[in-house]
């Protein structure tokens, strides 16, 4: 599994919970480094090794200076594995980091390059949105608890699929001669 983000100004905290409430995990940084954390205009990716089953995620993204339309707080980022991919939006949700308590579905801002953050981020998918809270400009809030998650199903491996199918068409075939 793929995780790649920015944030505008920084992501502070987070990483691969461990369990829906997101309040105890493992952080971003028993990953790898996030070494653009405090440089939101470009990504940073960690490859997680996960199995099957339902891992959850969190940043907290923190607005360093005065929280105002000039500077504005966002999260930008994608998990991806297999063909699955799943980008920040308005699905994922803002939480209360101390309980674990839901507060709100996150508030979109913009896709990866439209809006006030500009051209795309490298690494990031343009399907991926900016998001923060329902208080992103003036006085807006100075850090949000932003969660999400991912299920990983059961895929069998394709190699031991196309033995089984060959297996199925040397049976009827053999089947076939058998009968005439």
């Amino acid at each position: 599994v793929t995780v790649s983000m920015t944030a505008d100004n920084i992501i502070n905290d987070g990483g691969l919970c461990y369990d829906s409430s997101c309040t105890f995990g493992t952080g971003w940084g028993a990953y790898g480094s996030l070494t653009n954390a405090n440089n939101w205009p470009t990504a940073d990716s960690l490859v997680l090794d996960l199995g099957v089953g339902t891992h959850y995620f969190a940043w907290n993204v923190v607005n360093l200076g005065s929280g105002s339309g000039g500077n504005p707080a966002a999260l930008l980022a994608e998990i991806m594995w297999g063909d699955q991919v799943h980008s920040s939006s308005s699905a994922w949700e803002i939480y209360d980091f101390t309980t674990g308590a839901f507060v709100s579905n996150a508030t979109e801002y913009g896709t990866n390059g439209t809006n006030i953050w500009g051209g795309p981020i490298a690494g990031i998918s343009t399907h991926a949105s900016w998001i923060y809270t329902d208080n992103n400009f003036v006085d807006a809030d100075q850090s949000a608890w932003i969660r999400t998650s991912i299920t990983i199903a059961d895929v069998p491996e394709p190699a031991p699929l196309a033995l089984l199918c060959l297996g199925l068409l040397f049976l009827a075939a053999a089947r076939r001669r058998i009968q005439h």
